[in-house]
């Protein structure tokens, strides 16, 4: 075999085997980053505190107060608004601003899920207030319905008149049922409804 021939073959040789070596050196790195890299998001996942975790992650503390326990605490779903909070523990979502007061709140349209928020219990009037009794014939939503049936004036809805007919707008459904109503949304100004007791 030629000298040249040797020689190249030689060289040749010398490069594949300085390639592999290169190619193993790069590989050993490369095997040990993604070890360290693992090793550290699993240190962390497992050391993390639960502050630090988010609002679903979360374990809730406490259970929400119920209504008739008030004072309390409230702990803010996702979608609650303050009004939606209030008219929840108050039947009147207008006393809002009681919750936003009793947590020195400057900002009401500000609330975030998970956050904790301490509910006031309402003095006897305004609890009264709430549950649409203002005294007198009147409630909040207007001139208290006293009858077995009422005659839907315009603007009506039927939330309004089941405040009017029982301080509860939630009870619009006994109303609907009674009048064989499929879409409460949905009531003539002159229609006779009536009203179960």
């Amino acid at each position: 075999m030629p000298r040249k021939k040797v020689l190249t073959k030689n060289l040749l040789e010398k490069l594949e085997t300085e390639v592999k070596s290169n190619q193993s050196k790069v590989s050993l790195a490369l095997g040990a980053l993604i070890i360290l890299v693992i090793g550290v998001l699993v240190f962390n996942y497992f050391n993390k505190s639960k502050a630090s975790l988010g609002p679903a992650q979360q374990t809730q503390k406490e259970e929400d107060i119920s209504a008739d326990k008030l004072p309390g605490k409230y702990t803010v779903k996702e979608g609650d608004t303050l009004f939606i909070i209030a008219q929840k523990y108050y039947a009147d979502g207008e006393k809002f601003a009681e919750i936003a007061k009793a947590n020195k709140l400057t900002d009401v349209d500000l609330i975030e899920t998970g956050q904790t928020l301490e509910l006031p219990r309402l003095t006897v009037q305004e609890a009264k207030e709430s549950l649409g009794t203002g005294g007198g014939n009147t409630t909040i939503w207007g001139a208290r319905i006293e009858g077995n049936t009422y005659t839907v004036a315009e603007d009506d809805w039927l939330s309004k008149i089941a405040g009017r007919a029982y301080g509860d707008i939630m009870a619009f459904d006994k109303i609907a049922k009674a009048n064989n109503i499929t879409n409460p949304d949905h009531i003539e100004p002159g229609q006779v409804l009536t009203i179960p007791r």
